[in-house]
């Protein structure tokens, strides 16, 4: 082997080491890291059992569930679902703006993110006092023991979702350059989103479905 092709090959073992020490953890156009995007998925994967459950009882007991879903204040999952539209709303302008380094603009789009998910919580907790109020519990029936479980966790969901954004808001302002930023608000905006997408497939399950 010529000096020349020896070079070449050194080289290109080199090149191959280094792309193997490379982090893969982010999909080339894909916002965030794979992580968040497995952690999501996954967390879809869940919910979808729920959602597949729920929908096998529900034919198995149509009179029970319509009556059920005709108890609910549908004008109370309206008005949430709205709320979490607008959040997401608010959260794209929020990443938005994070890329072009307007840490004021962030500030204010999280902030009213944040808002949305305090009033979504008061909406939820009104609605859970007038269920209890009116003989429905956890355990009364199978479409309560749903409606329970699901907005529950999901609720969580929004809980953890606020302190996410909470951090990002906090850290907005921070002098790091956006890739040094980038991790955290795209994981928050990601996981936001999925919290909206996960209320609008629950709202349509439980208040729309079996009125019909």
């Amino acid at each position: 082997m010529s000096d020349d092709a020896s070079f070449l090959w050194v080289q290109d073992d080199d090149l191959a080491e280094d792309v193997l020490r490379r982090p893969r953890t982010r999909v080339e156009g894909l916002p965030a890291e794979a992580g968040i995007w497995i952690f999501v998925l996954g967390d879809m994967t869940i919910f979808g059992l729920f959602f597949s459950v729920f929908a096998w009882e529900g034919r198995q007991d149509r009179g029970l569930f319509a009556v059920s879903t005709a108890g609910l204040l549908q004008p109370a999952g309206v008005l949430n679902t709205l709320v979490l539209l607008l959040s997401s709303y608010a959260v794209v302008l929020a990443l938005h703006a994070q890329r072009h380094d307007e840490a004021q603009r962030v500030r204010r789009c999280l902030a009213l993110a944040l808002g949305c998910a305090v009033a979504f919580a008061a909406v939820k907790a009104f609605e859970y006092h007038h269920a209890i109020d009116h003989g429905h519990g956890l355990t009364s029936s199978i479409f309560d023991t749903f409606y329970f479980v699901m907005t529950g966790v999901h609720l969580l969901h929004v809980l953890i979702g606020a302190v996410l954004l909470l951090v990002w808001r906090r850290r907005a302002a921070a002098d790091d350059p956006w890739p040094a930023r980038r991790g955290l608000a795209e994981a928050a905006a990601v996981y936001w989103h999925m919290v909206d997408l996960l209320w609008i497939i629950i709202f349509t399950l439980l208040y729309l479905v079996f009125a019909a």
